[in-house]
């Protein structure tokens, strides 16, 4: 309660700060301060539990954020009713009264404007409810763009391999970062979370736009999980096939991992995954033998008798510990070798 009466007291400071109301009148005038009071109620949506933005503050205010919205407070009130508002925002809709009126929105000569009416419905601030475009980037392409374009085209002789999959290449990098040092070569394109369709969309910029030779795909548990939706194993096969696939056409050497042993996951209590993950690795196996590609048995040396992942090689039931990864990098070495060959 009383961080909530802080919360209040900064918000009445910053508004007093901001009102040419406030700044014509004795800020001490208790039915100003009532007003103000109110005015933070009615527009709560805005100050509580929003974010910075990433938008240039305007003369006529400030914004606030909240998930896809921007609340645009509004102090000085434009004559000609025209609000000009950073060309940055993707506005799918604006609002008066937090939904009750749609303001127009169009640009003018080069500037972004919100069509206002003539007179400032508060006499403190009013606040423009801004619906943003979504601009979701559902395979998290922006996770590696920056690494990707630092990212110089292989030597002439160089033998780069990328591993893309899920957490457990992801955390690769940070729970056992000595592999890839000793390793230049081999550059990490995992991210956790990630579905074998996520995999799928960011594949060519990823992968195929790196120039490797090789490409190491472990993809699967995450779809198991349901992260994104249910599916079925043929169509998680068909997924991780298709990266084979372009992968191929693009003449690059493919090693198909199998997924790791595991139990349950703590994210998703529901599912057992134990004879899904065995189901698809049988996919992938013969998918492999049937395409001449290498198959990379991770599973068998860390499977224990309740088909789950071997207590002493994993941080939980799914994800290896350091040990996990000593098991693992041998039989990437030599799979990698082999297709190299």
């Amino acid at each position: 309660m009383e961080l909530i009466k802080k919360s209040i007291l900064l918000i009445i400071l910053a508004i007093v700060s901001f009102s040419t109301a406030f700044a014509q009148k004795d800020i001490s005038n208790i039915e100003k301060l009532k007003e103000t009071v109110a005015w933070t109620k009615e527009n709560k949506e805005a100050i509580y539990n929003v974010t910075e933005n990433p938008f240039k503050k305007p003369d006529w205010g400030f914004y606030t954020k909240k998930n896809d919205v921007v609340y645009a407070h509004v102090y000085h009130w434009p004559e000609d009713g025209k609000l000009i508002i950073d060309r940055e925002i993707k506005v799918r809709t604006s609002y008066l009264n937090y939904g009750d009126k749609k303001l127009k929105t169009k640009l003018v000569d080069g500037n972004l404007t919100v069509f206002l009416p003539k007179e400032a419905p508060s006499t403190i601030a009013t606040v423009i409810k801004i619906q943003l475009t979504p601009t979701e980037d559902w395979a998290n392409f922006k996770r590696y763009r920056k690494a990707n374009t630092e990212l110089k085209k292989p030597a002439k002789n160089e033998k780069r391999v990328v591993f893309i999959g899920n957490s457990i290449t992801d955390n690769w990098t940070r729970d056992h970062g000595s592999f890839f040092e000793a390793n230049p070569s081999y550059v990490n394109r995992g991210i956790s979370g990630q579905t074998s369709a996520q995999m799928l969309l960011r594949f060519r910029t990823d992968v195929i736009k790196l120039q490797p030779k090789v490409v190491v795909i472990s993809a699967g548990t995450n779809d198991i999980a349901g992260n994104r939706g249910a599916i079925g194993i043929n169509e998680i096969a068909g997924n991780i096939f298709s990266m084979a696939e372009l992968a191929k056409a693009n003449n690059i050497k493919v090693v198909l991992a199998s997924v790791l042993p595991a139990s349950s996951y703590s994210w998703s209590p529901s599912v057992e995954p134990a004879d899904k993950i065995i189901e698809l690795n049988k996919l992938v196996k013969a998918y492999a033998k049937k395409n001449k590609v290498v198959y990379l048995d991770y599973y068998t040396p860390m499977v224990n008798a309740d088909k789950g992942l071997i207590k002493n090689l994993g941080r939980d039931t799914v994800h290896p510990n350091a040990a996990g990864y000593d098991i693992m990098e041998p039989l990437v070495k030599k799979a990698i070798m082999t297709v190299l060959k």
